[in-house]
C-alpha cells in the first residue's frame, strides 16, 4: 500500500514533447560528435497567418510603413466657417480647441494622435477595418478618441454590440454602443453588406484565383523540383550481362535504396552514399518549372499593386533617378493618399458634425506637411500663390515659420495679369499717343465711350 501512494504522489518531470522539423537534441553522443536529428522537410513549412509575420517581407513592411506613416503625419483639422471670408478656418475657441487637441495633439492618455492614425491605417490594411470609440462627456462632448482592438456591429439595431479598447486602467468592454460614437474606417473592398472591409493580403490570397492558382502550382513545383530529384538504376555492361537478371539487384533492393535516399535527403544531408550501383542520374527542374519561379518572383511588383505604393518607394529600382522617385511620390500623394484623405474626412465628419452643423463646420486633413521635406518645390507653390494673389506676403512666410514683414497683408497680383476690359482700354490709351506726349491717359470709367 505504501508503494502504490508512493506512486502516486510521485513528482514526474514533464518530457519536452518535440517539434517537427526541430532538432531533437543538439548533446554529444557516444563518439563525440554533435548528432542533429531532422524529419521530413515538408514539415518545416512555415504558414504566415498574422500581420507580424507577414511584415518579415520586406516590401510588405516598407508599403505598410509609407501608408501609415504618411497618413500619420497630416494634422486632421476641426475647422468653421468664416462669414467675413467666406472659407473655412480652423476653431481654435471653445469646443472647436478641445475636438482640435484630441485630433491633432493627444486623443487619449496612453497615445498621440500621429500614433493613433498611424494605428488606424496599419488596422485597416491587416484587419479590413479600423474602430475609434468617442468617448463622450456628460453633455455630449468628445472627450477621448480609443483605439478599439475588436468591434461587433449589429446590422438590425444599427448599433455596436460590443466594443474592447485599451485605456490607462486597463481593458474596457461596452456593449450596445450608438452608432455615433464609433469611427469606422473599413478597407478598400468589402464584403457585399458593405460594411466590413476585407484585409488587403487575405484579398490578394483568397480572392484572385489566378494568383491563387500560380502559387499553388509553384508550391507543388518546389516540392518536387526544389530539392534534388534522382534516378537510381545499374549501368549493364557492354556484353548484355544484367545483374538484375541474374539476382545481384531485385526490385525490392532498389526500391529500398530509393526510399533510403529520399529519407536522407528529407533529413539535409548533402553528401548521400550510395552503394553498389553504377548508375545515377540528376534531374533538374524543366525550362516551364524556372519560368514559373521566375513568374515567382514578381511578388514584390503585386506588393506595390496591393497597396498602392510605386516601386520606386519600395527601394526597389536601384538605378532610378530623382526624377523617377519624385514622379513616383506624386502619384502615391495622388492615386493612393487622396482617396484615404477623403474617406477619413467623410467619416469623421459625420461623427463628429453631422447634419445639424454641416456647411457650417467640415473636418479637413492638412496635406501641407506632405512637402516639408521638399523645399525646392514648397518655395515653388509659395511662389505662385502669391503671384495668382491666393496669400500675401506674410501668409507665405508664416507658413515658412517667419516673423510677418509690414505692409506685408496686401495681396499682390502679377503685372501681366488683367481683365480684358482694362486691357482694351490700355490698348486704345497707347494708340492716342502723339510725338511728344508720352503720358498715358485713365482708361474710362463704365457707361462713358472713348473719344
Amino acid at each position: 500500500m505504501d508503494n502504490i501512494f508512493a506512486n502516486l504522489f510521485r513528482y514526474r518531470k514533464r518530457e519536452a514533447t518535440p517539434t517537427p522539423g526541430v532538432p531533437s537534441s543538439t548533446m554529444p553522443a557516444d563518439n563525440g560528435k554533435q548528432t542533429v536529428q531532422g524529419g521530413d522537410y515538408q514539415e518545416r513549412i512555415a504558414y504566415v497567418r498574422g500581420p507580424e509575420q507577414a511584415l518579415v517581407v520586406a516590401s510588405v513592411y516598407r508599403a505598410v510603413n509609407l501608408r501609415a506613416d504618411t497618413m500619420s503625419v497630416m494634422p486632421v483639422q476641426y475647422r468653421k466657417k468664416d462669414f467675413e471670408g467666406g472659407n473655412f478656418v480652423q476653431d481654435m475657441r471653445g469646443l472647436g480647441k478641445r475636438i482640435n487637441y484630441l485630433l491633432q495633439e493627444e486623443p487619449n492618455p496612453i497615445m498621440t494622435a500621429a500614433d493613433l492614425w498611424r494605428l488606424v491605417e496599419i488596422n485597416r490594411l491587416f484587419y479590413g477595418n479600423s474602430f475609434v470609440y468617442i468617448e463622450r462627456d456628460e453633455f455630449g462632448f468628445p472627450l477621448h478618441l480609443w483605439l478599439v482592438k475588436t468591434g461587433g456591429y449589429n446590422i438590425n439595431t444599427g448599433r455596436y454590440a460590443s466594443i474592447v479598447y485599451l485605456t490607462d486602467h486597463g481593458y474596457m468592454t461596452l456593449t450596445d454602443v450608438p452608432r455615433e460614437d464609433v469611427l469606422h474606417f473599413a478597407n478598400t473592398f468589402r464584403y457585399q453588406n458593405g460594411i466590413w472591409g476585407i484585409p488587403t493580403l487575405q484579398y490578394a490570397i483568397e480572392t484572385l484565383s489566378l494568383n491563387r492558382t500560380l502559387r499553388s502550382q509553384a508550391l507543388e513545383t518546389a516540392a518536387k523540383g526544389g530539392r534534388v530529384k534522382l534516378i537510381i538504376g545499374e549501368q549493364p555492361p557492354a556484353s548484355g550481362y544484367s545483374p538484375i537478371s541474374q539476382g545481384l539487384f531485385d526490385p525490392k533492393q532498389m526500391n529500398d535504396y530509393a526510399q533510403e535516399l529520399q529519407k536522407k535527403m528529407y533529413s539535409g544531408h548533402d553528401i548521400l552514399a550510395i552503394r553498389g550501383l553504377d548508375k545515377v542520374q540528376n534531374i533538374s527542374m524543366t525550362s516551364a518549372e524556372m519560368q514559373m519561379f521566375e513568374q515567382m518572383g514578381a511578388t514584390n511588383d503585386d506588393v506595390s499593386r496591393y497597396f498602392g505604393v510605386p516601386r520606386p518607394l519600395l527601394m526597389l529600382d536601384t538605378n532610378s533617378h530623382y526624377n523617377d522617385y519624385q514622379n513616383a511620390t506624386m502619384e502615391f500623394h495622388t492615386r493612393t493618399i487622396l482617396p484615404l484623405k477623403n474617406r477619413n474626412e467623410k467619416e469623421i465628419a459625420r461623427k463628429l458634425i453631422g447634419m445639424k452643423d454641416y456647411g457650417t463646420r467640415d473636418i479637413h486633413i492638412c496635406e501641407d506637411p506632405l512637402m516639408v521635406m521638399d523645399p525646392e518645390r514648397r518655395a515653388k507653390v509659395a511662389q505662385l500663390k502669391m503671384q495668382a494673389g491666393l496669400c500675401t506676403v506674410n501668409e507665405a512666410r508664416r507658413d515658412f515659420d517667419m516673423p510677418a514683414v509690414e505692409d506685408g497683408d496686401v495681396p499682390m497680383a502679377s503685372a501681366n495679369l488683367m481683365t480684358l476690359k482694362a486691357l482694351i482700354a490700355k490698348s486704345d490709351a497707347s494708340t492716342q499717343l502723339k510725338p511728344g506726349n508720352y503720358t498715358v491717359g485713365e482708361p474710362p470709367k463704365e457707361g462713358e465711350e472713348t473719344a
